[in-house]
């Protein structure tokens, strides 16, 4: 290989996966030149190549650093040069912002053909899924025949609640298409199944008040459900790339970026704002065309909870639950606490006697009668109007105290 063929090669990659000072904030310049901080390695392009690229023991080291291009050594402004390490943890992250442009894009410019945004998914999730395009096992959670999940509705009066336990397997299955709103992962027509893996979570996520009666039942799947856990992210992995790698950078910074893309899919709607959910309803899209074959549906924390309970939402071709009629003279909850539920836990050998597009069934006397009593608020407070109205980007500044 000719030097300069290789020289070249290497001074692509600094530019590439080394930070300059453009990429750099304000904010992170002043912590680092008027206020000493060292959160991040700052080195002159000798240290860069020797050290940070791991060239210095190499024969041709001192034609490599003669060679550099000039900016290398001086930046615009006449003074020397400096790079800065940069794993994805810097303020301005690729992705982040590429993300702030995908949000736009769906509410304001190309909203149902946008090849823009399909090639931004692939490179967000590329990461999940093998070169076989399989999703990687780390990232799929299986709920098997017995364990639960749960659904919950509102009921107006006891003639409706009476409706819905004659024929639970219809009620408490998916909303029908022509009265489906637009929901979290789901726009105006498309229905899908939202269920939670906790009871209290499934009453939080239908936002009931104070004096409402609600009804909930817990389902099974009749074999098993295969799920994208997008809860689990942030620990997938990355490619084992050096400095000198293509792309090397790109993959740290979307690596930061996954760890905060499930508080993204799960922050409230905002008040007022029709188009908030557009984002995730484009990703559920997305992810139900590419993995769609792989798993039913997705994990992802519970808003209403604060995040600490767990919701799933099955794509609708996995929504279908079962529904047979109620078995005679077991009327009565042998707990004492309810009526039972319309079917019972079949054993896995037996044959499965369901639609054979049904992936749930209603657990055996699962059904629950609930009258909302209170609805608790958790509130952070603060002491001063510029606490309550900070961004997200100057609280991370401040620390934990501020968060």
């Amino acid at each position: 290989m000719e030097s300069r063929q290789l020289f070249e090669y290497i001074y692509e990659r600094v530019a590439e996966n080394v930070a300059g000072k453009d990429d750099l904030t304000h904010y992170e310049l002043g912590m680092l030149y008027q206020c000493g901080a060292d959160f991040v390695a700052v080195a002159e392009i000798d240290i860069v190549l020797m050290e940070w690229f791991e060239l210095g023991a190499e024969p041709y080291f001192d034609d490599l650093l003669a060679g550099v291009p000039p900016e290398f050594r001086v930046d615009d402004a006449g003074d020397n040069a400096h790079f800065y390490s940069d794993d994805g943890t810097l303020e301005e992250n690729l992705y982040e912002a590429r993300w702030d442009r995908f949000v736009e894009d769906v509410r304001y410019t190309h909203r149902f053909f946008n090849t823009g945004t399909v090639r931004f998914l692939d490179s967000v999730f590329s990461l999940l899924s093998t070169d076989e395009k399989a999703l990687k096992p780390e990232v799929i959670r299986t709920i098997t025949h017995g364990e639960m999940l749960y659904r919950a509705r509102n009921t107006q009066n006891q003639k409706q609640a009476e409706e819905i336990i004659e024929n639970p397997g219809a009620e408490f299955g998916p909303t029908p298409r022509h009265l489906a709103s637009s929901q979290r992962m789901t726009p105006n027509g498309i229905s899908a199944l939202y269920c939670a893996l906790e009871r209290e979570t499934c009453l939080s996520e239908i936002r009931s008040i104070t004096g409402d009666h609600v009804i909930s039942v817990a389902l099974t799947p009749i074999t098993e459900l295969k799920l994208l856990d997008l809860t689990v992210l942030d620990r997938v992995a990355p490619p084992a790339l050096t400095l000198l790698d293509e792309g090397c950078r790109e993959v740290l910074h979307r690596q930061v970026f996954l760890g905060s893309l499930v508080r993204k899919l799960s922050r409230p709607k905002a008040r007022n704002d029709e188009l908030s959910y557009l984002s995730t309803q484009v990703v559920f899209e997305y992810l139900r065309l590419q993995f769609g074959k792989q798993v039913d549906g997705l994990v992802f924390p519970s808003v209403q909870t604060g995040q600490a309970g767990t919701n799933v939402v099955l794509f609708p071709e996995a929504s279908q639950l079962a529904s047979l009629p109620q078995p005679a003279n077991d009327a009565a909850d042998e707990e004492g606490d309810g009526v039972t539920a319309a079917l019972v836990i079949i054993p896995l050998e037996v044959d499965n006697p369901f639609d054979p597009r049904a992936k749930l069934q209603i657990v055996a006397k699962s059904i629950r009668f609930h009258k909302i009593t209170a609805i608790q608020t958790s509130a952070r407070e603060y002491r001063y109007i510029s606490d309550l109205f900070m961004s997200d980007l100057n609280r991370r500044r401040l620390g934990p105290a501020f968060q």
